[in-house]
């Protein structure tokens, strides 16, 4: 049975080895950013969260969400938010899937339970970026209720599209 629950510590090693995954096997490199565990540790106790999907103990799959404020690394600054519009603001910035459970909808679920959960935190503009040619990651933000809102150079100069969705409380 799957299950989708709050990352804890002991996991950072089981995510981390899915990153290292994900970046030796997506489709195209410009395609995905390797962040480090310093990173994801963070998240995990602060700044955000961390989603992982199970199947018993085995982890096919994480979701991270980024509560990055007034920092510049906010994309709301790429979108000329205000500074109250930026302390709302939550990146869904990674889903990762293993190959073995691609194609099960994970990475909509992911957004759906996290968007649930930052609902309850007070976050109100969800924002995530995609590689334009990622047909995959962007149909699931589009079908998720995701528009486009910009397109850019991110993360050393990849091209990326930014997403962004408002909630609005009939969804949660």
């Amino acid at each position: 049975m799957l299950t989708i629950e709050r990352a804890k510590k002991n996991d950072l090693d089981g995510i981390m080895e899915l990153m290292k995954e994900a970046a030796d096997c997506v489709e195209d490199p410009a395609w995905f950013v390797e962040d480090d565990a310093d990173y994801v540790k963070e998240r995990m106790e602060q700044g955000g969260f961390v989603l992982k999907a199970c199947e018993g103990e085995k982890i096919l799959g994480f979701f991270i969400a980024d509560f990055p404020g007034r920092e510049s690394r906010n994309l709301g600054y790429d979108l000329e938010f205000s500074k109250d519009l930026l302390e709302r603001t939550a990146h869904m910035d990674y889903v990762v899937v293993t190959k073995e459970a691609q194609g099960r909808g994970l990475q909509r679920k992911f957004l759906k339970e996290a968007q649930q959960r930052l609902w309850a935190e007070g976050y109100r503009i969800l924002l995530g970026t995609v590689h334009p040619q990622n047909q995959y990651s962007r149909r699931n933000f589009l079908a998720a209720g995701y528009s486009e809102a910009k397109h850019l150079l991110k993360y050393g100069g990849l091209p990326r599209v930014i997403m962004k969705k408002v909630l609005e409380e009939r969804e949660i």
